[in-house]
């Protein structure tokens, strides 16, 4: 297995308010998509990393429970900073973790940050956005073609901090040999379709691909900041 990733505050934005980290030796890996005021949301997102790191990082024996707790705790840590100055008040951060173990990928996420599955059928979006234009789509409100252009796309429903509990999905799923698993930022997804998504992905070698995803996000606009993990199985 091999992990690889990036981010980029993108062409519009001042600062990047993503952050991400890789332990390739501990198999697992993690994206978060802050948002905040003034610089909330890069120090909810920073601090929702360092909270996982902390319980990830040592031996863990339940997957899922751990997981569930070290979500918890980046939620309790943030949401507390956030009553005790002004300036973070709500201040919150998406979450999309993968965690390794044998052919098993546990996913757990929290509002519209992707975890993507590639596989010999193509690529299968495995995580469901926490959002706005998710619910109206599942109500038959609007199409998938509507939601991209939507003036509430960026609206989540769930995030990481902002209350004093959280809901994780907790999803797993099966991966094999030559499989990859992709996990982004919605300043990915906004700017790059799935299609090139899975072309960039399978036609370059892993550190080009991430170049090139990042790439592809700035030059169709860069309107946001733009993170990407891309695990080869």
């Amino acid at each position: 297995m091999q992990i690889r990733g990036a981010t980029d505050k993108g062409r519009v934005r001042e600062t990047n308010q993503d952050c991400f980290y890789i332990n390739e030796k501990a198999k697992w890996c993690v994206i978060a998509d802050g948002m905040g005021g003034h610089n909330g949301g890069e120090i909810a997102s920073s601090t929702a990393v360092e909270a996982i790191k902390d319980i990830l990082n040592n031996p863990i024996e339940k997957a899922d429970d751990s997981i569930i707790y070290a979500i918890n705790k980046a939620n309790t840590n943030i949401y507390n900073m956030s009553l005790s100055e002004s300036e973070l008040s709500g201040m919150g951060t998406t979450i999309a973790l993968c965690y390794f173990s044998g052919k098993t990928v546990t996913i757990a996420h929290v509002g519209d940050s992707r975890v993507y599955h590639i596989s010999e059928f193509g690529i299968r979006q495995v995580t469901k956005d926490h959002s706005i234009v998710q619910e109206l789509m599942e109500l038959g409100t609007i199409t998938a073609e509507q939601a991209k252009v939507h003036p509430q796309k960026n609206l989540i429903t769930r995030a990481v901090g902002t209350d004093k509990t959280i809901d994780i999905e907790i999803n797993r799923i099966s991966v094999k040999k030559g499989d990859y698993l992709i996990l982004c930022s919605d300043g990915l997804t906004s700017f790059v379709d799935d299609y090139t998504i899975l072309e960039t992905v399978k036609g370059n070698a892993l550190n080009d691909a991430i170049k090139q995803l990042i790439f592809l996000a700035n030059n169709n606009g860069g309107g946001d900041n733009v993170t990407a993990i891309i695990v080869s199985i």
